[in-house]
């Protein structure tokens, strides 16, 4: 069932917390934060491809489009989890 934007604002102010006080040594709450900011980007993907679907093609929506992947994409690489993996 998807958390209410209640639930979901306090899930994420505590990983803030958890994560500012370095006491989260499973890395739950830094996975918590990556996965949703990495939603986000991916909502903003699916609301520019609808329109872009929607409204025939259209260069700007395609232009919309492409922007939004690509701010996806940056988000994946952007976020440091602190997690210590050397990739």
């Amino acid at each position: 069932m998807k958390p209410s934007n209640e639930q979901m604002e306090a899930a994420l102010a505590e990983a803030e917390r958890l994560r500012e006080a370095d006491a989260d040594p499973r890395g739950v709450a830094h996975m918590l934060l990556y996965l949703a900011r990495r939603n986000a980007a991916l909502e903003r993907v699916c609301e520019v491809a609808e329109r872009y679907v929607k409204f025939g093609l259209d260069e700007n929506e395609h232009r919309q489009l492409l922007k939004a992947l690509e701010a996806a994409r940056e988000t994946e690489d952007d976020i440091d989890l602190g997690l210590g993996s050397s990739s």
